[in-house]
């Protein structure tokens, strides 16, 4: 009796044994595969705010860039203007002078 109780726990033993190893190891490589999967999304949200932040820093240059530029045009214009006036009270006082 004694002999078939231990047979018979042997061998349930050894069939339920690689089921629950199986089982065991199965969740962890999956508590593993969501731990890297967590870290990839932390990764790849990292990386899209550092994007964003260049592109907005980008955006932010080319609007000062642009914004200097049509003040330094505003500038060229007025300075031409003046140039023009001067050069005509130039003309027109050679002209009454009769030196031209």
């Amino acid at each position: 009796m004694l002999s078939a109780a231990r047979f018979a726990t042997t061998r349930i033993a050894r069939a339920n044994a690689p089921r629950a190893v199986n089982a065991l190891g199965a969740t962890r490589s999956m508590a593993i595969g969501d731990t890297f999967g967590a870290k990839e999304k932390v990764e790849e949200d990292r990386y899209i705010r550092a994007r964003e932040q260049e592109i907005a820093e980008a955006k932010a240059k080319a609007a000062a860039a642009e914004a200097n530029y049509k003040e330094l045009e505003g500038m060229d214009k007025e300075k031409m203007a003046a140039k023009s006036a001067a050069m005509n009270e130039i003309a027109d006082v050679l002209a009454q002078t009769g030196d031209v």
